[in-house]
């Protein structure tokens, strides 16, 4: 049953979802800078040792990055229950 409360909710749980998503593109954009190559990048480098993966920086920066493909993933799902109130 469509109701405009679960409508607006749902926008606002958009809306909530796109400021992180901003943030956390901001926050790997500054990763990226700091170390000098792309996400991308970084994501298929090969652990030199076990020393990727144990400096903080370096986890902080994959954690911010799946954070952002969980947060982007919930938003698509909340346009796509958008979309099928229509």
């Amino acid at each position: 049953m469509h109701t405009d409360e679960y409508e607006i909710s749902i926008g606002r749980e958009g809306n909530l979802c796109r400021k992180l998503i901003q943030k956390l593109r901001s926050v790997i954009r500054k990763h990226e800078k700091r170390h000098g190559m792309t996400t991308e990048a970084f994501l298929l480098r090969p652990a030199e040792g076990g020393t990727v993966e144990s400096r903080p920086d370096f986890m902080k920066w994959r954690k911010d990055y799946t954070e952002l493909q969980f947060w982007e993933n919930m938003l698509g799902e909340y346009e796509k229950a958008l979309e099928n109130l229509e």
